[in-house]
């Protein structure tokens, strides 16, 4: 995968980062959400805020930015935690990660 900044590898933040954003999101998201026991991935993240990207390990290829809360008191009430939901990471990557890098050139 090639990132654009102000995307970048979750990887890259260190080996518990993908672990802490995969549970916050399990925590947050309650029946009704669209990524309600759905399992997921943390593979990405942007800088600057708290979007993280999520590989939705159901068979579909699918990825999902979102918007964690880090609430305290558990779960959101959909739609929060806001998402976005792309077919591929190639779409995500089309659609919003460069946009995200455009805009940031200033």
């Amino acid at each position: 995968m090639k990132w654009l900044d102000p995307w970048h590898d979750v990887a890259d933040l260190g080996p518990q980062f993908a672990a802490t954003f995969e549970e916050v999101l399990k925590r947050e998201v309650a029946p009704g959400h669209p990524l309600y026991g759905v399992p997921v991935q943390a593979i990405g993240k942007r800088d600057g805020s708290d979007d993280v990207l999520f590989q939705l390990l159901d068979g579909s290829g699918r990825v999902a930015v979102v918007h964690l809360t880090w609430t305290r008191s558990p779960p959101e009430r959909p739609p929060w935690p806001g998402t976005a939901i792309y077919a591929s990471f190639g779409e995500f990557a089309a659609e919003c990660m460069r946009r995200d890098h455009e805009e940031g050139r200033g």
